[in-house]
């Protein structure tokens, strides 16, 4: 968490959301997303990830719990208290027959640091033209004005719900870009929290992740801290057979003919050696990637 801002940018405690049927999407859920960097946001399709950026942002009230960003209840927010956060959705939708660079002056006028500088040259960047309509535009190029849009408040909070689902690699690679401008151009004051499918790009970018399952938040810690404890061990060459074998705290057991392989939450390097010993085994430590350790927690 930032010194100077003890307070986190976004807090949810014990939020709660049922739709219609009494289908639960969130379950007393609580998310703490401390100020400056950048926040990561995982979850599998249905897991209560966007209920809860929709949240966040002010759109869908909790039925339970509290909610704080940047210190206020959303819900009360003041056209000056709007102005701090930008926010991008899953499934933006921007007006079909307005021009691109009349939608951005249109959007200027509600905000009082719109950076045109920024925008001209965020279009000129993406080769996207002024003059032209939304309609005329690919779903991509379209997700493109409108992470321009978000972006150019130069806002304290940014909020972004998958921002390069429609994206190619290279068009990725410069929304990345520009997310570490805006960090770099606020001293690293701004905070951008990102609900992303794509985890190669918030490995990249990342400073801490959290995991939602099942409308409950099962990690929300640094991203080194998760990457340098979570591992996948594996145990062959049973001297005695491996009939009995257990790991203790394993996340995952996966039992083969002649190998068992172990994810865990490794707090003590040498515990996989000594468990290897009991069992009169040999055994192999592996890295995993976020994709991998997303896949080993998200789906327990």
């Amino acid at each position: 968490m930032n010194a100077n801002h003890p307070e986190p940018a976004i807090a949810l405690s014990n939020v709660s959301r049922c739709f219609n049927g009494g289908q639960l999407a969130l379950d007393t859920l609580t998310l703490s997303v401390p100020r400056g960097g950048v926040y990561g946001l995982l979850g599998r399709n249905g897991a209560g990830k966007t209920t809860a950026i929709k949240i966040m942002a002010g759109l869908l009230r909790p039925d339970a719990g509290t909610v704080s960003v940047l210190g206020k209840d959303p819900f009360t927010f003041t056209p000056a208290d709007r102005q701090r956060v930008g926010y991008l959705s899953e499934q933006q939708i921007l007006p079909a027959n307005y021009r691109v660079g009349a939608l951005a002056d249109f959007c200027a006028a509600f905000y009082p640091r719109w950076n045109r500088e920024l925008v001209a040259q965020l279009l000129g960047k993406f080769n996207i033209g002024g003059r032209r309509k939304i309609k005329e535009l690919s779903h991509g190029t379209q997700r493109q004005v409108a992470f321009i849009l978000a972006l150019a408040p130069r806002p304290e909070l940014l909020i972004l719900d998958e921002p390069a689902a429609t994206l190619d690699v290279v068009a990725r690679r410069a929304l990345l870009d520009e997310l570490l401008r805006l960090l770099r151009d606020t001293d690293g004051a701004a905070t951008i929290l990102i609900a992303s499918h794509i985890l190669s790009d918030l490995e990249r970018i990342a400073d801490q992740v959290g995991i939602i399952a099942r409308g409950q938040v099962i990690v929300s810690e640094p991203l080194d801290e998760l990457a340098e404890s979570v591992r996948q061990i594996r145990f062959h060459s049973f001297r005695h057979g491996a009939g009995d074998f257990t790991y203790p705290g394993a996340l995952r057991t996966v039992r083969g003919q002649d190998e068992v392989l172990v994810t865990v939450r490794l707090r003590d390097p040498a515990e996989p050696a000594r468990v290897a010993a009991r069992y009169a085994a040999d055994h192999e430590v592996r890295h995993l990637n976020l994709e991998d350790i997303f896949y080993e927690l998200a789906t327990r």
